[in-house]
């Protein structure tokens, strides 16, 4: 018999005592997708105190006569980007005034008489913000964005001024100072409507890079299939080690069951994550690439857990502790942000965090740098050592016989 046929038939034996304990199996698959998702709303919720932001209605009021607010408003709600957190409607005063009373509106903007005129020469106009202090956190946001367009406002100004004091000591034979006012304006809202070209966004989360929710559900899955380890451990123990064992009579290596003992749990993994990897909204074809990384390293961590310990309740113990420390470490069960300096640094080099952002890249989180190769990577080591342990165990045992 050649080595790849009984290779095959070794994984088929494998497979198939497999398939007698699918209630186990079945069990291991409910766990690993109800528990994250429970976990990551539930985490989603604690962090985020349950608050939501929609953003600010603003109602805008002008001397009466003037349209500035009617344009205005149109123009912001032109800008996507301003237009997510931040809404206008035109309004007079009074009209104003009472819907801010009533809650229709977060603040008012008063618009002060001449104001496109003042900041076309370059003046500073006074505008007056008017907030309720009963909503404290949509007032201090909006302060918080009018304090920011002030702050633009001024810095615009600041270059106006430049400007023209440059043009008063030398003006220009063929521009007149009307000219050179409207030329500088005009460049300002140039730079206004491609403001994404001089700003940066970046959204702050207390998990880094991944959505509150998603972050939790990955790492307790992660932890989830880590701790499962005990479920395979019989294929590298007695009386199923002792039928491989025969192999060195038959002159043939006892890898080959070792590898059979792989490609079984390696499938049967495969199977249970894809399952798995779908319910958290991963495309059919990533779930599947996903689910047959995480399974190979699965599949080394339980070869290496069972080898080391020889026993279910060692290997138990063993990936429990190590997966628990694992998923501490990557920032899992207290918030990234609030780790230590040093340890935020470690994380990169946790398992738990490859398998992570692996499953995360799909979904648009590019957090890390190749996990599909970090794991494999981990993978061939733990199968080397294990591949040894296995060999030296099937010989020690041999020899007592």
């Amino acid at each position: 018999m050649s080595g790849l046929t009984l290779f095959r038939q070794l994984t088929k034996l494998t497979i198939g005592r497999l398939c007698r304990r699918l209630w186990l199996l079945a069990g291991l698959a409910v766990l690993c997708a109800a528990l994250p998702l429970l976990a990551g709303r539930a985490a989603e919720e604690a962090l985020s105190g349950g608050a939501a932001f929609s953003g600010v209605t603003l109602a805008v009021t002008a001397p009466e006569g003037e349209t500035l607010p009617e344009h205005l408003a149109a123009a912001i709600g032109s800008m996507a980007d301003v237009a997510q957190y931040c809404r206008l409607e035109a309004m007079e005063q009074k009209e104003a005034l009472a819907a801010l009373l009533a809650g229709r509106v977060t603040a008012v903007l008063e618009l002060p008489e001449d104001f496109v005129r003042d900041v076309q020469s370059g003046k500073n106009p006074d505008l007056r913000i008017i907030v309720d202090g009963s909503h404290p956190l949509e007032s201090l946001l909006t302060l918080w964005v009018g304090q920011s367009a002030a702050d633009l406002l001024a810095a615009a100004q600041a270059g106006i001024y430049a400007v023209l004091d440059e043009y008063d000591q030398a003006p220009p034979a063929n521009l007149s100072r009307n000219q050179a006012v409207m030329e500088i304006n005009l460049k300002y809202v140039q730079w206004t409507l491609n403001r994404q070209y001089l700003f940066q966004e970046e959204k702050l989360l207390p998990t880094d890079t991944l959505p509150i929710a998603l972050h939790y559900e990955l790492s307790l899955l992660a932890f989830l299939v880590l701790s499962a380890a005990p479920a395979f451990t019989w294929i590298y123990q007695d009386p199923w080690l002792s039928g491989f064992r025969r192999l060195r009579c038959a002159k043939r290596s006892p890898l080959w069951g070792f590898g059979a003992g792989l490609a079984s749990c390696w499938l049967m993994m495969t199977v249970i994550l894809s399952a798995v990897m779908a319910l958290l909204d991963l495309p059919i074809g990533a779930a599947l690439g996903t689910a047959a990384v995480w399974a190979v390293f699965f599949a080394a961590w339980t070869a290496a857990c069972a080898l080391l310990t020889e026993s279910a309740e060692g290997c138990g113990g063993l990936s429990f502790l190590l997966a628990l420390g694992f998923l501490a470490l990557s920032g899992g069960i207290v918030p990234p942000v609030l780790l230590p300096e040093g340890v935020r640094r470690l994380a990169g080099a946790i398992p738990v965090a490859w398998m992570r952002a692996l499953a995360a890249e799909p979904l648009g989180y590019g957090s890390m740098d190749h996990p599909a190769g970090l794991l494999v990577l981990a993978s061939a080591v733990l199968c080397a050592l294990s591949g040894w342990l296995y060999v030296r165990r099937a010989g020690r045992r041999e020899g007592e016989r």
